[in-house]
């Protein structure tokens, strides 16, 4: 048991690191790249660049990801995709910061958001197939934690302005090297055997509400506060602020993996930032602050357009819907960029609440849907029950053992229940743990009870 334990926890640490470090070195060329157009075009324009078409690049790159996972599933879970995209990505980085044409350097930068796209797929896919789901939260969170503090640990030579130079990229090259290396012990994914269980958990009204629901949450979030890259070049250190971004994941990890519920309000509550930001004015606790508090309310949004998919996904045995939360959040942020781009005042102010109200309307309808039970406790035990020894092919007899083991019977108490010997009942409770892939009666009560191990 103790070895099990280890071996899980290894796991997790695995995953996160191989996440972590995928968003550290993306997180950084992809900052490096914008500093490089700082030093050539208005810091409006970069944003409508970076915040906006590479937004839609990076969500055509998840999409790759999606129907890859969808109609060739055996090579999306394997090595050779994102190595490739990593190779794509450090040619695009390394184009980006050593060359003089502008329009070279836009390019490469839409080229490089792609493969971001595609990387960030892969690895957050294998958040529904690898890791349970009382655990996502955490391992998302300290994931994206540790490569937003990170980039900001890279930053801090050359008085602090070691991102706008093009030396960083060996910096990115080198991070990408370990991140090549752990990617040599990607696993095939553990849940892929139990592609069939709750398949028809979720409606397709229920799956299409979630996503506009991301949607407009992602869009929301920019229209209050776009990060402006015009006014906050010289005066904020993106870095510094871009690390409490860590601390928002983090807390919202443990959040959501305590109770989801209070994740989705926690996530609801957080939209007010935005909201507040654009009526009150988006410098109105000056800029520093401002992008604190951004980047830390960012941190909840993060975690909950991740695992509402992630959750989806792992229920339904569809690896290729886990990443469709951050598909349909860059579309929203690329949305919610351009519209504070076009619009100002009051304008701005009634669009961003009409958005808002819409978020709220449309998020309690999918709370319900999502974390609201419709049946009784009785139904749903029994639900489960049924799920689980169909999820397993349990014979008769080994259905009516199973039932008294999950309630504590000991062999001899089931023998006196049934009328059928203690041997007898030893041996289906072996076919069972066999079946299960289970060593112990423990085990096996804790599988059943936590419902998840994908």
């Amino acid at each position: 048991m103790i070895k099990k334990d280890v071996r899980t926890g290894s796991k997790y640490m695995y995953f996160a690191a191989l996440i972590g470090l995928g968003f550290l070195w993306t997180g950084t060329a992809y900052i490096t790249q914008t500093y490089r157009m700082l030093g050539m075009l208005d810091g409006g324009i970069v944003n409508l660049i970076v915040c906006g078409a590479y937004y839609v690049c990076q969500a055509a790159g998840i999409g790759a990801v999606v129907l890859l996972f969808a109609k060739h599933s055996s090579f999306a879970v394997g090595q050779a995709f994102p190595f490739w995209a990593t190779m794509v990505a450090l040619l695009c980085t390394a184009t980006s910061l050593f060359t003089q044409s502008l329009a070279v350097i836009i390019v490469a930068g839409a080229l490089l958001n792609i493969a971001i796209g595609v990387l960030s797929g892969c690895y957050l896919t294998r958040l529904a197939t690898d890791i349970p789901q009382q655990r996502r939260g955490l391992v998302f969170g300290g994931a994206y934690a540790f490569g937003s503090i990170g980039t900001w640990l890279i930053s801090l030579p050359m008085e602090k302005r070691f991102l706008w130079h093009s030396s960083s990229f060996f910096a990115v090259a080198a991070f990408a090297a370990l991140s090549l290396l752990l990617l040599r012990q990607l696993p095939p994914p553990s849940a892929a055997k139990n592609s069939g269980y709750l398949r028809n958990s979720f409606n397709k009204k229920t799956l299409w509400l979630a996503a506009v629901v991301l949607f407009l949450l992602s869009m929301e979030n920019t229209l209050g506060f776009s990060f402006p890259l015009k006014g906050a070049m010289d005066s904020v250190y993106i870095e510094f602020t871009r690390a409490f971004y860590g601390f928002g994941l983090i807390i919202a990890g443990l959040v959501s993996d305590k109770n989801r519920r209070w994740g989705a309000i926690s996530c609801l509550a957080a939209l007010a930032f935005p909201f507040g930001a654009v009526v009150l004015g988006s410098n109105a606790a000056g800029e520093t602050t401002m992008w604190v508090l951004a980047y830390l309310f960012l941190g909840f949004w993060s975690v909950y357009r991740i695992l509402v998919f992630s959750d989806i996904s792992g229920k339904m045995g569809m690896p290729a819907l886990a990443v469709f939360g951050l598909l349909v959040g860059r579309l929203g942020e690329a949305a919610g960029t351009l519209g504070a781009g076009m619009f100002t005042g009051i304008p701005l102010i009634v669009i961003s609440g009409l958005v808002y109200m819409l978020v709220v309307v449309l998020f309690f309808l999918l709370y319900q849907k999502l974390y609201v039970s419709v049946i009784s406790p009785e139904a749903a035990e029994k639900r489960r029950l049924t799920e689980y020894i169909n999820r397993f092919g349990l014979s008769a007899r080994e259905q009516d053992i199973f039932s008294f083991i999950i309630q504590g019977m000991s062999n001899a108490e089931i023998a006196n229940a049934l009328y059928i010997t203690e041997s007898t009942v030893k041996f289906h409770a072996g076919n069972i743990f066999k079946k299960t892939s289970l060593g112990s009666r423990l085990e096996l009560i804790a599988d059943y009870k936590l419902g998840d191990r994908g």
